[in-house]
């Protein structure tokens, strides 16, 4: 069972690894006002986009170690 990944738990390397769908901040760039200045923290669509992505990867490497495990199950149960 796949749990959400709260916007509050994500690191700052996890945050910067999508763009920022405000302020168009590439990835692995800080976001920025509109002045230009850098913002202290990250717009809240990036962390939602971000909390999504790491979801998203979380969800995968879950599916993918269980199709590891799957075989090796069904010997053990023999």
């Amino acid at each position: 069972m796949m749990r959400a990944v709260k916007t509050r738990e994500l690191t700052l390397k996890q945050t910067l690894s999508v763009p920022c769908p405000t302020c168009g901040a590439p990835a692995n760039e800080v976001c920025e006002l509109h002045t230009g200045a850098p913002r202290t923290e990250s717009h809240r669509d990036r962390k939602l986009t971000a909390a999504e992505a790491v979801e998203t990867k979380l969800g995968k490497r879950q599916q993918h170690s269980q199709r590891r495990a799957g075989p090796l199950q069904a010997v053990a149960k023999v």
